[in-house]
Protein backbone atom coordinates (compact mmCIF):
# COMPACT_ATOMS: atom_id res chain seq x y z
CA UNK A 1 0.00 0.00 0.00
CA UNK A 2 2.08 2.99 -1.45
CA UNK A 3 1.63 5.94 1.28
CA UNK A 4 3.10 9.20 0.69
CA UNK A 5 5.93 10.72 3.20
CA UNK A 6 5.57 12.52 5.69
CA UNK A 7 7.04 16.15 5.43
CA UNK A 8 9.73 17.10 8.03
CA UNK A 9 7.98 19.30 9.31
CA UNK A 10 5.20 16.69 10.63
CA UNK A 11 7.68 14.24 11.67
CA UNK A 12 9.47 16.23 14.35
CA UNK A 13 13.05 17.88 14.65
CA UNK A 14 15.76 16.80 16.90
CA UNK A 15 15.63 18.70 20.12
CA UNK A 16 18.35 20.78 21.23
CA UNK A 17 21.28 18.15 22.72
CA UNK A 18 22.47 21.60 24.95
CA UNK A 19 19.13 21.92 26.83
CA UNK A 20 20.98 19.81 29.13
CA UNK A 21 21.20 22.02 32.31
CA UNK A 22 24.87 20.95 33.49
CA UNK A 23 25.71 20.80 29.39
CA UNK A 24 24.50 24.36 28.96
CA UNK A 25 26.31 25.40 32.10
CA UNK A 26 29.67 24.60 31.08
CA UNK A 27 29.14 26.63 27.92
CA UNK A 28 27.90 29.51 29.60
CA UNK A 29 30.76 29.57 31.88
CA UNK A 30 33.33 29.08 28.75
CA UNK A 31 32.17 31.92 27.45
CA UNK A 32 31.91 34.46 30.58
CA UNK A 33 35.87 33.51 31.08
CA UNK A 34 36.48 34.75 27.87
CA UNK A 35 35.16 37.69 27.98
CA UNK A 36 35.99 38.38 31.30
CA UNK A 37 39.73 37.37 30.41
CA UNK A 38 39.23 39.79 27.33
CA UNK A 39 38.42 42.75 29.75
CA UNK A 40 41.08 42.06 32.48
CA UNK A 41 43.44 42.14 29.88
CA UNK A 42 42.54 45.69 28.35
CA UNK A 43 43.39 46.83 31.41
CA UNK A 44 46.82 46.07 31.37
CA UNK A 45 50.01 47.98 29.64
CA UNK A 46 49.85 45.74 26.62
CA UNK A 47 46.82 48.17 25.28
CA UNK A 48 46.84 51.79 24.37
CA UNK A 49 43.59 54.09 24.85
CA UNK A 50 41.49 53.03 21.44
CA UNK A 51 43.14 49.80 21.56
CA UNK A 52 40.97 49.59 24.90
CA UNK A 53 38.15 50.32 23.58
CA UNK A 54 38.29 47.73 20.63
CA UNK A 55 39.04 44.85 23.27
CA UNK A 56 36.57 46.26 25.90
CA UNK A 57 33.71 45.91 23.46
CA UNK A 58 35.01 42.70 22.17
CA UNK A 59 34.52 41.57 25.04
CA UNK A 60 31.27 42.57 26.13
CA UNK A 61 29.85 40.79 23.21
CA UNK A 62 30.31 37.69 25.06
CA UNK A 63 27.69 38.94 26.93
CA UNK A 64 24.87 38.55 24.57
CA UNK A 65 26.46 35.88 23.40
CA UNK A 66 25.61 33.92 26.53
CA UNK A 67 22.69 35.48 26.80
CA UNK A 68 21.37 33.42 23.16
CA UNK A 69 23.23 30.43 24.16
CA UNK A 70 20.91 30.37 27.45
CA UNK A 71 17.55 31.08 25.69
CA UNK A 72 18.32 28.91 22.58
CA UNK A 73 20.96 26.14 23.60
CA UNK A 74 23.33 25.15 21.45
CA UNK A 75 22.55 23.91 17.65
CA UNK A 76 25.12 22.83 14.78
CA UNK A 77 23.82 26.03 12.96
CA UNK A 78 24.68 28.43 15.74
CA UNK A 79 27.43 26.13 16.92
CA UNK A 80 30.12 27.38 13.79
CA UNK A 81 29.61 30.96 14.20
CA UNK A 82 30.16 31.30 17.12
CA UNK A 83 32.89 30.07 16.91
CA UNK A 84 34.36 32.10 13.73
CA UNK A 85 33.33 34.76 15.94
CA UNK A 86 35.10 33.60 19.19
CA UNK A 87 37.93 33.43 17.04
CA UNK A 88 38.03 36.64 15.62
CA UNK A 89 37.64 38.31 18.62
CA UNK A 90 40.44 36.12 20.46
CA UNK A 91 42.99 36.81 17.21
CA UNK A 92 41.92 40.57 16.87
CA UNK A 93 43.15 41.15 20.88
CA UNK A 94 46.49 38.88 20.67
CA UNK A 95 47.59 40.89 17.65
CA UNK A 96 46.38 44.23 19.07
CA UNK A 97 48.71 43.63 22.20
CA UNK A 98 51.98 45.63 21.99
CA UNK A 99 53.95 42.89 23.30
CA UNK A 100 53.82 39.65 21.02
CA UNK A 101 55.86 37.10 23.66
CA UNK A 102 52.74 38.48 26.81
CA UNK A 103 50.55 37.60 24.04
CA UNK A 104 51.44 34.31 23.84
CA UNK A 105 49.34 32.76 27.09
CA UNK A 106 46.31 34.14 25.46
CA UNK A 107 46.49 31.16 22.79
CA UNK A 108 45.11 28.97 25.68
CA UNK A 109 41.43 30.75 24.90
CA UNK A 110 41.69 29.84 21.36
CA UNK A 111 42.34 26.29 23.24
CA UNK A 112 39.19 26.85 25.15
CA UNK A 113 37.61 27.30 21.67
CA UNK A 114 38.70 24.13 20.30
CA UNK A 115 37.15 22.44 23.26
CA UNK A 116 33.65 23.47 22.58
CA UNK A 117 34.72 22.97 18.56
CA UNK A 118 35.43 18.99 20.05
CA UNK A 119 32.33 18.62 21.75
CA UNK A 120 29.88 20.31 19.76
CA UNK A 121 31.08 19.93 16.08
CA UNK A 122 32.62 17.90 13.77
CA UNK A 123 36.21 16.39 13.84
CA UNK A 124 36.82 18.61 10.57
CA UNK A 125 36.00 21.77 12.12
CA UNK A 126 38.01 20.74 15.72
CA UNK A 127 41.02 20.29 13.24
CA UNK A 128 40.37 23.68 11.42
CA UNK A 129 40.55 25.40 15.19
CA UNK A 130 43.74 23.62 16.32
CA UNK A 131 45.56 24.69 13.27
CA UNK A 132 44.21 28.20 13.62
CA UNK A 133 45.55 27.99 17.30
CA UNK A 134 49.22 26.78 16.35
CA UNK A 135 49.05 29.09 13.76
CA UNK A 136 48.67 31.93 15.87
CA UNK A 137 50.77 30.71 17.86
CA UNK A 138 53.82 30.34 15.75
CA UNK A 139 52.76 33.78 14.16
CA UNK A 140 53.25 35.44 17.60
CA UNK A 141 56.07 33.19 18.64
CA UNK A 142 58.33 35.00 14.99
CA UNK A 143 56.98 38.66 16.22
CA UNK A 144 58.16 38.11 19.44
CA UNK A 145 61.66 36.82 18.45
CA UNK A 146 61.66 40.22 15.65
CA UNK A 147 60.81 42.47 18.98
CA UNK A 148 64.14 40.94 20.05
CA UNK A 149 63.08 38.27 22.54
CA UNK A 150 65.74 35.65 23.85
CA UNK A 151 64.44 32.64 20.92
CA UNK A 152 65.28 29.95 23.66
CA UNK A 153 62.50 31.06 25.78
CA UNK A 154 60.20 31.60 22.81
CA UNK A 155 60.89 28.53 21.84
CA UNK A 156 60.08 27.40 25.54
CA UNK A 157 56.89 28.91 26.10
CA UNK A 158 55.53 28.20 22.96
CA UNK A 159 56.34 24.26 22.92
CA UNK A 160 54.44 24.48 26.45
CA UNK A 161 51.74 26.02 24.62
CA UNK A 162 51.39 23.95 21.56
CA UNK A 163 51.40 20.70 23.88
CA UNK A 164 47.80 22.19 25.28
CA UNK A 165 46.62 21.07 21.62
CA UNK A 166 46.69 17.30 22.36
CA UNK A 167 43.57 18.08 25.09
CA UNK A 168 40.87 18.78 22.56
CA UNK A 169 42.30 16.05 20.34
CA UNK A 170 42.13 13.56 23.75
CA UNK A 171 38.62 14.97 24.26
CA UNK A 172 37.35 14.11 20.95
CA UNK A 173 38.78 10.70 20.67
CA UNK A 174 37.11 10.07 24.18
CA UNK A 175 33.88 11.66 23.08
CA UNK A 176 33.86 9.30 20.04
CA UNK A 177 34.16 6.37 21.44
CA UNK A 178 31.55 6.99 24.54
CA UNK A 179 29.52 8.05 21.33
CA UNK A 180 30.01 4.64 19.84
CA UNK A 181 29.47 2.51 23.06
CA UNK A 182 26.11 4.40 23.56
CA UNK A 183 24.89 3.98 20.36
CA UNK A 184 25.99 0.45 20.75
CA UNK A 185 24.09 -0.16 23.87
CA UNK A 186 20.92 1.57 21.87
CA UNK A 187 20.77 -1.18 18.94
CA UNK A 188 19.69 -4.92 19.12
CA UNK A 189 23.01 -6.96 18.35
CA UNK A 190 21.07 -9.50 16.16
CA UNK A 191 19.12 -7.08 13.59
CA UNK A 192 21.44 -3.95 13.95
CA UNK A 193 17.89 -2.15 14.29
CA UNK A 194 16.82 0.26 17.61
CA UNK A 195 16.09 -1.82 20.64
CA UNK A 196 14.16 -0.64 23.46
CA UNK A 197 16.15 2.00 24.94
CA UNK A 198 17.13 3.36 21.30
CA UNK A 199 13.22 3.51 20.45
CA UNK A 200 12.94 5.81 23.79
CA UNK A 201 15.77 7.82 22.98
CA UNK A 202 14.46 8.01 19.53
CA UNK A 203 10.86 9.37 20.31
CA UNK A 204 12.20 12.18 22.53
CA UNK A 205 13.86 14.06 19.73
CA UNK A 206 10.59 14.38 18.51
CA UNK A 207 9.51 17.75 18.62
CA UNK A 208 5.55 18.72 18.78
CA UNK A 209 5.10 22.41 18.17
CA UNK A 210 2.93 24.78 20.11
CA UNK A 211 -0.96 24.26 18.85
CA UNK A 212 0.01 21.72 17.00
CA UNK A 213 -2.07 18.76 16.87
CA UNK A 214 -0.06 15.20 15.98
CA UNK A 215 -0.51 11.45 16.68
CA UNK A 216 2.06 9.28 17.46
CA UNK A 217 1.42 6.10 16.28
CA UNK A 218 3.12 2.38 16.84
CA UNK A 219 2.72 -0.83 14.59
CA UNK A 220 3.77 -4.31 16.48
CA UNK A 221 4.71 -6.95 14.25
CA UNK A 222 4.90 -9.90 16.27
CA UNK A 223 6.51 -13.47 15.07
CA UNK A 224 4.33 -16.06 16.69
CA UNK A 225 6.38 -18.54 18.92
CA UNK A 226 9.60 -17.50 18.16
CA UNK A 227 11.04 -18.73 21.46
CA UNK A 228 9.19 -22.07 20.61
CA UNK A 229 11.06 -22.15 16.55
CA UNK A 230 14.73 -20.85 18.17
CA UNK A 231 14.36 -24.05 20.24
CA UNK A 232 13.20 -26.39 17.82
CA UNK A 233 14.95 -24.84 14.82
CA UNK A 234 18.06 -23.29 16.40
CA UNK A 235 19.66 -19.72 17.04
CA UNK A 236 20.98 -19.82 13.19
CA UNK A 237 17.63 -19.38 11.86
CA UNK A 238 15.63 -17.65 14.34
CA UNK A 239 18.76 -14.67 13.53
CA UNK A 240 17.44 -15.34 9.99
CA UNK A 241 13.94 -14.77 10.79
CA UNK A 242 15.09 -11.54 11.96
CA UNK A 243 17.11 -10.16 9.98
CA UNK A 244 14.68 -11.08 7.21
CA UNK A 245 11.98 -9.23 9.00
CA UNK A 246 14.32 -5.96 10.28
CA UNK A 247 15.11 -5.82 6.30
CA UNK A 248 11.23 -5.91 5.35
CA UNK A 249 10.12 -3.44 7.93
CA UNK A 250 13.29 -1.05 7.09
CA UNK A 251 13.21 -0.89 3.41
CA UNK A 252 9.18 -0.99 3.37
CA UNK A 253 9.34 2.09 5.77
CA UNK A 254 12.05 3.85 5.54
CA UNK A 255 10.27 7.11 7.05
CA UNK A 256 9.65 5.01 9.98
CA UNK A 257 11.66 4.14 13.61
CA UNK A 258 11.93 0.51 13.40
CA UNK A 259 13.02 -0.88 16.13
CA UNK A 260 13.33 -4.60 17.81
CA UNK A 261 11.49 -4.46 21.04
CA UNK A 262 11.29 -7.88 22.05
CA UNK A 263 13.06 -11.54 20.80
CA UNK A 264 10.15 -11.88 18.52
CA UNK A 265 8.51 -8.13 18.17
CA UNK A 266 9.28 -5.05 16.31
CA UNK A 267 7.99 -1.26 16.19
CA UNK A 268 7.39 0.82 13.36
CA UNK A 269 6.84 4.02 15.33
CA UNK A 270 5.12 7.44 13.58
CA UNK A 271 4.52 11.22 14.72
CA UNK A 272 2.92 12.70 12.09
CA UNK A 273 -1.20 14.10 11.68
CA UNK A 274 -3.86 11.59 12.22
CA UNK A 275 -4.56 10.39 8.88
CA UNK A 276 -0.73 10.05 7.75
CA UNK A 277 -0.29 8.02 10.37
CA UNK A 278 -3.46 5.88 9.77
CA UNK A 279 -2.75 5.13 6.76
CA UNK A 280 0.93 4.25 7.38
CA UNK A 281 -0.27 1.63 10.31
CA UNK A 282 -2.34 0.03 7.61
CA UNK A 283 -0.02 -0.15 5.39
CA UNK A 284 2.31 -2.39 7.76
CA UNK A 285 -0.92 -4.39 8.58
CA UNK A 286 -1.05 -5.09 4.86
CA UNK A 287 2.33 -5.41 4.41
CA UNK A 288 2.50 -8.01 7.27
CA UNK A 289 -1.16 -10.12 5.87
CA UNK A 290 0.53 -10.37 2.68
CA UNK A 291 3.92 -11.39 3.35
CA UNK A 292 5.62 -14.88 3.93
CA UNK A 293 8.91 -15.17 5.60
CA UNK A 294 11.39 -17.10 3.55
CA UNK A 295 13.85 -17.82 6.94
CA UNK A 296 10.99 -20.20 8.55
CA UNK A 297 7.23 -20.63 8.38
CA UNK A 298 6.21 -18.55 10.95
CA UNK A 299 3.05 -16.61 10.97
CA UNK A 300 3.37 -12.82 11.56
CA UNK A 301 0.80 -10.81 13.51
CA UNK A 302 0.52 -6.85 13.12
CA UNK A 303 -1.37 -4.60 15.29
CA UNK A 304 -1.64 -0.77 16.06
CA UNK A 305 -2.27 1.99 18.18
CA UNK A 306 -2.62 5.81 18.30
CA UNK A 307 -2.05 8.44 20.90
CA UNK A 308 -2.77 11.91 20.52
CA UNK A 309 0.63 14.06 21.22
CA UNK A 310 0.57 18.25 22.14
CA UNK A 311 4.17 20.23 23.00
CA UNK A 312 3.25 19.35 26.97
CA UNK A 313 3.07 15.35 26.22
CA UNK A 314 6.27 13.06 27.49
CA UNK A 315 7.68 11.63 24.51
CA UNK A 316 8.51 8.18 26.64
CA UNK A 317 4.98 8.01 28.33
CA UNK A 318 2.96 8.83 24.91
CA UNK A 319 5.37 5.88 23.61
CA UNK A 320 4.90 3.37 26.54
CA UNK A 321 0.78 3.78 25.85
CA UNK A 322 0.46 2.89 21.90
CA UNK A 323 3.22 0.25 22.16
CA UNK A 324 1.09 -1.42 25.43
CA UNK A 325 -2.46 -1.06 23.74
CA UNK A 326 -1.05 -2.60 20.47
CA UNK A 327 0.66 -5.53 22.15
CA UNK A 328 -2.60 -5.77 24.45
CA UNK A 329 -4.55 -5.93 21.12
CA UNK A 330 -2.62 -8.51 19.94
CA UNK A 331 -2.21 -10.24 23.07
CA UNK A 332 -6.45 -10.44 22.46
CA UNK A 333 -6.34 -11.46 19.05
CA UNK A 334 -4.29 -14.73 19.93
CA UNK A 335 -6.49 -15.19 22.73
CA UNK A 336 -9.51 -14.95 20.33
CA UNK A 337 -12.47 -16.50 21.99
CA UNK A 338 -13.64 -14.53 25.20
CA UNK A 339 -14.85 -17.14 27.60
CA UNK A 340 -15.00 -14.93 30.56
CA UNK A 341 -17.78 -13.22 29.62
CA UNK A 342 -19.05 -12.06 33.39
CA UNK A 343 -16.26 -10.07 33.00
CA UNK A 344 -17.13 -8.05 30.43
CA UNK A 345 -20.84 -7.85 31.95
CA UNK A 346 -19.37 -6.20 34.78
CA UNK A 347 -16.92 -3.55 33.14
CA UNK A 348 -20.48 -2.60 31.08
CA UNK A 349 -21.79 -2.29 34.69
CA UNK A 350 -19.97 0.12 35.42
CA UNK A 351 -16.90 -2.16 37.55
CA UNK A 352 -16.72 -3.91 40.73
CA UNK A 353 -18.27 -2.41 43.85
CA UNK A 354 -15.50 -0.40 45.93
CA UNK A 355 -15.18 -0.81 49.93
CA UNK A 356 -12.71 1.35 52.06
CA UNK A 357 -10.08 -0.32 54.21
CA UNK A 358 -8.57 2.75 57.07
CA UNK A 359 -5.06 3.33 57.47
CA UNK A 360 -3.91 4.60 60.85
CA UNK A 361 -0.87 6.58 62.00
CA UNK A 362 0.56 5.04 64.39
CA UNK A 363 2.65 8.01 65.81
CA UNK A 364 -0.98 9.94 66.30
CA UNK A 365 -3.83 7.12 66.31
CA UNK A 366 -5.35 8.96 63.62
CA UNK A 367 -6.99 7.42 60.88
CA UNK A 368 -4.54 9.29 57.69
CA UNK A 369 -6.69 7.68 54.92
CA UNK A 370 -8.57 4.92 52.53
CA UNK A 371 -7.69 2.21 50.55
CA UNK A 372 -9.87 1.68 47.76
CA UNK A 373 -10.29 -2.17 47.44
CA UNK A 374 -12.67 -3.77 45.05
CA UNK A 375 -15.87 -6.64 45.66
CA UNK A 376 -16.79 -8.64 43.23
CA UNK A 377 -20.21 -10.80 42.33
CA UNK A 378 -20.16 -14.07 43.99
CA UNK A 379 -19.85 -17.22 41.67
CA UNK A 380 -16.61 -16.71 39.76
CA UNK A 381 -14.08 -16.76 42.66
CA UNK A 382 -11.82 -14.94 44.25
CA UNK A 383 -10.54 -11.01 43.35
CA UNK A 384 -7.48 -12.19 42.02
CA UNK A 385 -9.56 -14.43 39.88
CA UNK A 386 -10.92 -12.04 38.46
CA UNK A 387 -8.17 -9.94 37.42
CA UNK A 388 -6.61 -13.39 36.08
CA UNK A 389 -9.53 -13.58 33.68
CA UNK A 390 -9.56 -10.31 32.64
CA UNK A 391 -6.17 -10.14 31.57
CA UNK A 392 -6.37 -13.91 30.05
CA UNK A 393 -9.29 -12.07 27.54
CA UNK A 394 -7.43 -8.71 27.34
CA UNK A 395 -9.45 -7.15 29.19
CA UNK A 396 -7.43 -6.22 32.37
CA UNK A 397 -6.84 -2.53 31.99
CA UNK A 398 -10.49 -1.85 31.39
CA UNK A 399 -11.19 -3.59 34.25
CA UNK A 400 -8.83 -1.63 36.47
CA UNK A 401 -9.71 1.51 35.36
CA UNK A 402 -13.79 0.53 36.13
CA UNK A 403 -12.18 0.36 39.22
CA UNK A 404 -10.41 3.32 39.37
CA UNK A 405 -13.30 5.49 38.00
CA UNK A 406 -15.54 3.88 40.60
CA UNK A 407 -13.43 4.93 43.73
CA UNK A 408 -13.29 7.91 42.57
CA UNK A 409 -16.63 8.22 42.73
CA UNK A 410 -17.22 6.66 46.00
CA UNK A 411 -14.47 8.82 47.66
CA UNK A 412 -16.55 11.86 47.36
CA UNK A 413 -18.04 11.04 50.77
CA UNK A 414 -14.94 10.29 52.48
CA UNK A 415 -13.25 12.76 55.32
CA UNK A 416 -11.95 15.25 53.29
CA UNK A 417 -8.37 15.18 54.91
CA UNK A 418 -7.89 11.93 53.95
CA UNK A 419 -6.00 10.68 51.21
CA UNK A 420 -7.32 8.38 48.70
CA UNK A 421 -4.96 5.19 47.49
CA UNK A 422 -5.97 3.17 44.55
CA UNK A 423 -4.67 0.16 43.45
CA UNK A 424 -3.17 0.05 39.39
CA UNK A 425 -1.13 -2.82 37.44
CA UNK A 426 1.71 -0.79 36.18
CA UNK A 427 0.47 -2.52 32.69
CA UNK A 428 -2.32 -0.08 33.31
CA UNK A 429 -0.04 2.82 34.45
CA UNK A 430 2.52 2.33 31.55
CA UNK A 431 -0.64 2.18 28.80
CA UNK A 432 -3.54 4.82 29.91
CA UNK A 433 -3.25 8.10 31.76
CA UNK A 434 -4.90 7.93 35.01
CA UNK A 435 -4.37 11.78 35.84
CA UNK A 436 -7.49 12.70 33.85
CA UNK A 437 -9.53 9.65 35.74
CA UNK A 438 -8.25 11.04 39.42
CA UNK A 439 -8.53 14.93 38.42
CA UNK A 440 -11.56 15.05 40.34
CA UNK A 441 -9.76 13.17 43.87
CA UNK A 442 -6.57 15.15 43.44
CA UNK A 443 -8.70 18.33 43.74
CA UNK A 444 -9.66 17.69 47.25
CA UNK A 445 -7.28 15.48 49.04
CA UNK A 446 -4.22 13.75 48.42
CA UNK A 447 -4.18 10.66 46.07
CA UNK A 448 -1.39 7.70 46.21
CA UNK A 449 -1.33 5.45 43.28
CA UNK A 450 -0.29 1.89 44.51
CA UNK A 451 1.32 -0.56 41.67
CA UNK A 452 -0.12 -3.93 42.80
CA UNK A 453 2.69 -6.71 43.37
CA UNK A 454 1.31 -9.59 41.03
CA UNK A 455 2.32 -7.74 37.48
CA UNK A 456 5.97 -9.08 36.01
CA UNK A 457 7.26 -5.34 35.08
CA UNK A 458 9.06 -5.70 31.72
CA UNK A 459 10.04 -2.05 30.88
CA UNK A 460 10.88 -0.01 33.81
CA UNK A 461 11.93 2.77 31.60
CA UNK A 462 8.68 3.08 30.07
CA UNK A 463 7.30 2.60 33.72
CA UNK A 464 9.49 5.12 35.02
CA UNK A 465 8.58 7.95 32.82
CA UNK A 466 4.38 7.11 33.23
CA UNK A 467 5.24 7.66 36.75
CA UNK A 468 7.01 11.02 36.50
CA UNK A 469 3.91 12.26 34.63
CA UNK A 470 1.82 10.82 37.70
CA UNK A 471 4.36 13.04 40.01
CA UNK A 472 3.75 16.03 37.97
CA UNK A 473 0.14 15.94 38.55
CA UNK A 474 0.49 15.67 42.02
CA UNK A 475 0.08 12.20 42.96
CA UNK A 476 1.80 10.06 45.10
CA UNK A 477 3.85 6.41 44.02
CA UNK A 478 3.01 3.48 46.72
CA UNK A 479 4.47 -0.67 45.79
CA UNK A 480 1.72 -2.46 47.22
CA UNK A 481 2.43 -5.78 49.43
CA UNK A 482 5.99 -5.60 49.33
CA UNK A 483 7.45 -9.11 49.95
CA UNK A 484 4.82 -11.07 47.69
CA UNK A 485 4.51 -11.39 44.11
CA UNK A 486 7.06 -9.26 42.14
CA UNK A 487 7.30 -6.52 44.98
CA UNK A 488 11.10 -6.93 45.02
CA UNK A 489 14.24 -4.95 45.86
CA UNK A 490 14.82 -4.26 41.74
CA UNK A 491 10.90 -3.01 41.88
CA UNK A 492 11.66 -0.65 44.80
CA UNK A 493 14.72 1.11 43.62
CA UNK A 494 13.49 1.50 40.10
CA UNK A 495 10.39 3.01 41.08
CA UNK A 496 11.39 4.88 43.73
CA UNK A 497 8.08 5.57 45.57
CA UNK A 498 6.51 7.56 48.07
CA UNK A 499 4.86 4.94 49.85
CA UNK A 500 6.24 1.07 50.76
CA UNK A 501 3.47 -1.09 52.10
CA UNK A 502 4.82 -4.11 54.01
CA UNK A 503 3.03 -7.35 52.63
CA UNK A 504 0.75 -9.13 55.04
CA UNK A 505 2.35 -12.00 54.98
CA UNK A 506 5.56 -10.81 56.62
CA UNK A 507 3.48 -8.37 59.07
CA UNK A 508 1.62 -10.94 60.46
CA UNK A 509 3.55 -12.67 63.40
CA UNK A 510 6.33 -10.35 63.64
CA UNK A 511 5.75 -10.19 67.48
CA UNK A 512 6.84 -13.62 68.06
CA UNK A 513 8.54 -14.83 64.86
CA UNK A 514 12.50 -13.40 64.21
CA UNK A 515 12.56 -13.62 60.56
CA UNK A 516 9.45 -11.88 60.15
CA UNK A 517 10.48 -9.30 62.37
CA UNK A 518 14.36 -8.77 60.55
CA UNK A 519 12.78 -8.95 57.30
CA UNK A 520 10.36 -5.47 58.12
CA UNK A 521 12.74 -4.18 60.27
CA UNK A 522 15.16 -3.90 57.17
CA UNK A 523 12.23 -2.95 54.98
CA UNK A 524 11.23 -0.03 57.29
CA UNK A 525 14.70 0.95 57.36
CA UNK A 526 15.04 0.96 53.63
CA UNK A 527 12.03 3.32 53.48
CA UNK A 528 13.08 5.66 56.22
CA UNK A 529 16.70 6.01 54.23
CA UNK A 530 14.83 7.23 50.75
CA UNK A 531 12.63 9.60 52.40
CA UNK A 532 9.49 7.11 51.90
CA UNK A 533 6.16 6.52 54.45
CA UNK A 534 6.03 2.88 55.49
CA UNK A 535 2.92 0.94 55.95
CA UNK A 536 2.00 -2.27 57.93
CA UNK A 537 -0.52 -4.36 56.17
CA UNK A 538 -2.47 -6.85 58.07
CA UNK A 539 -2.32 -5.79 61.37
CA UNK A 540 -4.46 -7.86 63.68
CA UNK A 541 -3.74 -8.07 66.90
CA UNK A 542 -2.33 -5.14 69.96
CA UNK A 543 0.73 -7.11 70.13
CA UNK A 544 1.61 -6.71 66.19
CA UNK A 545 0.71 -2.92 66.40
CA UNK A 546 2.96 -2.89 69.56
CA UNK A 547 5.91 -4.53 67.51
CA UNK A 548 4.71 -2.38 64.39
CA UNK A 549 5.33 0.93 66.44
CA UNK A 550 8.45 -0.19 68.01
CA UNK A 551 9.96 -1.10 64.33
CA UNK A 552 9.37 2.61 62.94
CA UNK A 553 6.43 2.21 61.05
CA UNK A 554 4.60 5.58 60.16
CA UNK A 555 1.09 3.91 59.32
CA UNK A 556 -0.90 0.61 60.00
CA UNK A 557 -3.82 -1.22 57.89
CA UNK A 558 -5.65 -3.87 58.84
CA UNK A 559 -8.69 -5.66 60.92
CA UNK A 560 -7.45 -4.46 63.86
CA UNK A 561 -7.50 -1.27 62.28
CA UNK A 562 -10.75 -1.33 60.78
CA UNK A 563 -12.21 -3.68 58.50
CA UNK A 564 -13.02 -2.70 54.94
CA UNK A 565 -16.47 -0.93 54.37
CA UNK A 566 -18.74 0.49 51.92
CA UNK A 567 -18.30 4.19 51.91
CA UNK A 568 -21.85 4.16 54.12
CA UNK A 569 -19.83 2.86 57.02
CA UNK A 570 -17.19 4.86 56.95
CA UNK A 571 -16.53 7.85 59.05
CA UNK A 572 -13.27 9.78 60.73
CA UNK A 573 -13.05 8.20 64.03
CA UNK A 574 -9.87 8.71 65.74
CA UNK A 575 -8.07 5.72 66.94
CA UNK A 576 -6.03 5.98 70.54
CA UNK A 577 -2.71 4.95 70.14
Amino acid sequence: MPVRPIPTAERGSARDGSRVPAMRFVVLTLVIVVGLAGITWGLSPQFDRMSFIVVAVAALTTLPSALLIYLYGRSLRYSIPFIVYSDIGITVVLFASQSPFDALPGVVLLMLVSLYAGVFTSGRVLAAQLVLAAAVLVALSLLSVHDGVPGWLVLSRSLTLLTAIIVPILLKIHIDYLTEKLENSRRDSVSGLLNRRGLDGAVTRFDVARGVEQTLGAAVVHLRDFVQIERRLGRATSHDLVAETSALLSEAFPDAIVARTQPGEFACIWLGSEDDVASRLAAVRSLVESTRLRSATVSMTCTSSTVPVDYRTTATVALGKTLTAAAFLQYGDVVAPRNNDHVAELIADGGPTIVFQPVLSVATGRIMGYEALSRFPSGHGTTQSWFLDAAADGLQIPLELAAVRRAVAASRDLPADAFLAVNVSATTIVATDLVPILDEATTCRRVVVEITEHDLVSDYTALGAALDHLRDAGLSISVDDVGAGYSGLRQLVEIKPDVIKLDASIVRGIDTDDMRRAAASALTTFAAAIGAQCIYEGVETQKELDSARGLGADMVQGFLVGRPQEISGVNGRMIAP
